[in-house]
């Protein structure tokens, strides 16, 4: 792969962004967001590292009618609501941007890393914030509906897109390309997703995405990776629940998930642009 045509946003890596989710079977409800709100304001390890708190507020909306003599057109009229809906933990870098992002929602929680390094240190960061989270929402009855692993990869395309540029970046032969988009000479699209299994035989949901864009003048190649482990459900005999000691362990398969895909994908020159080949990667 030519450095000086084809260049990871990262430098050593094409990483742009990182998630973790943690999906619940059930919103939670007002106080148990509050609960976990609470867990924020008891962590000064937590607070240290993300110092700015956003707490969200929702607003409802209810329509009615109101009453009105015979014959006369009722008058709609609005009643509004406000609760208290989840929260936003950052950390800012002195030119602004946003290296640790943690959301707190009714359906889940998240945390975005676009401060990439290697896998094991971002996640030993990561699980050292989500675990005091997923701790209290446990103890609170909350269960655990799936766990989620994201990457957008990206890389400056410096001549911008041609045939010959894909054919460096990507393997000719990969099963995660049409093999016609290696002949196009302008922008496209690649999008598919599959299910398997992960060690205890929980349903996985993989997709993947390739795009050939142009950002603010730009050209990019990025590919999205999108892997999911569903929690079993308890009348399922081929499920599995997902306690809070099996997030590891199923963070670690979906990274290694990616990261076929990742190798399937990508040309020999460009695994070793962004050090793929290690197993810290």
């Amino acid at each position: 792969m030519d450095s000086t045509r084809i260049q990871p946003v990262g430098g050593k890596h094409a990483i742009e962004v990182m998630a973790i989710g943690v999906e619940w079977t059930k919103p939670l409800s007002e106080k148990q967001l509050l609960s976990l709100e609470n867990v924020y304001k008891e962590h000064k390890e937590i607070q240290a590292f993300l110092p700015k708190h956003f707490p969200l507020q929702s607003i409802q909306l209810q329509a009615g009618f109101s009453s009105a003599e015979p014959d006369t057109p009722q008058l709609p009229h609005f009643v509004q609501s406000q609760g208290f809906a989840g929260f936003d933990l950052r950390r800012y870098e002195s030119d602004g941007s946003v290296p640790w992002l943690v959301s707190v929602r009714p359906e889940f929680m998240s945390c975005n890393c676009a401060d990439y390094d290697r896998w094991n240190s971002v996640k030993s960061q990561s699980m050292l914030i989500l675990t005091p989270f997923v701790e209290a929402a446990v103890a609170a009855g909350i269960k655990i509906s799936a766990i989620g692993l994201q990457y957008q990869d990206a890389f400056r395309l410096m001549d911008g897109v041609s045939p010959e540029v894909a054919s460096q970046l990507f393997r000719k032969n990969t099963r995660w390309i049409a093999s016609h988009l290696f002949d196009e000479s302008s922008f496209w699209h690649c999008h598919h997703g599959w299910f398997s299994k992960d060690q205890k035989s929980r349903k996985s949901l993989n997709n993947v995405t390739v795009d050939m864009v142009e950002i603010d003048k730009v050209h990019f190649a990025k590919i999205g990776g999108q892997h999911r482990v569903f929690s079993g459900l308890e009348d399922d005999q081929e499920g599995w629940l997902i306690e809070l000691s099996n997030i590891d362990a199923i963070l670690d398969y979906l990274h290694q998930e990616n990261k076929k895909v990742i190798n399937g994908m990508l040309s020999n020159g460009a695994l070793v642009a962004i050090g793929c080949k290690g197993e810290d990667s």
